[in-house]
């Protein structure tokens, strides 16, 4: 979560070189490289069919209308052992609507071997579902009073005045891991 140009994306895309069988909903159509895009439902079921028993593929969905997410999502509630990653995810699960398979994905995929990693520009903007099941949440540099009030609401806020902000390096090791 965060502004633009704070390092959301940059985090994404490292966190992806480090993964495998990775699907990844580019939202903007310019974020990430380094796999098999798709711009359409029918080629994205058609390159998941050849890969999908491969060990390591990366497939790049690339939407001009609605068609494509949806059969993003969908598709993703069939797969297993996959990491899914969602750029502008509030644009798919806002705080009152979602998209029904998002929903199965992020309340049932951890049974399937699925990780949803997503990217949003202000937490309160993001379904509660989503946030609820989170492992962790990464802030870059959010001060809107209701995005921080969001986020109080459900974490345990003690002593981060006192936290010292991260440091995203480009090069060599991050302190995530």
């Amino acid at each position: 979560m965060g502004r633009k140009g704070t390092g959301k994306t940059t985090l994404a895309r490292d966190l992806v070189t480090r993964t495998k069988r990775t699907l990844i909903l580019d939202t903007l159509g310019r974020d990430y490289g380094g796999g098999c895009v798709v711009r359409d439902p029918a080629a994205l079921a058609e390159y998941y069919a050849r890969v999908r028993h491969c060990a390591d593929f990366t497939i790049i969905a690339r939407p001009t209308g609605d068609a494509l997410p949806t059969a993003f999502f969908q598709l993703c509630t069939k797969a297993e052992g996959v990491w899914v990653v969602v750029e502008e995810c509030d644009r798919y699960c806002g705080p009152s609507q979602i998209e029904p398979s998002l929903y199965w994905i992020l309340n049932y995929g951890r049974q399937f071997g699925i990780s949803i990693m997503g990217c949003a520009r202000r937490a309160a903007s993001v379904n509660r579902t989503w946030t609820a099941n989170c492992d962790w949440i990464v802030a870059h540099q959010t001060q809107e009073p209701r995005d921080l009030q969001y986020l109080t609401n459900f974490m345990d806020t003690t002593g981060l005045e006192k936290l010292a902000p991260f440091q995203w390096r480009r090069w060599g090791t991050s302190g995530i891991f």
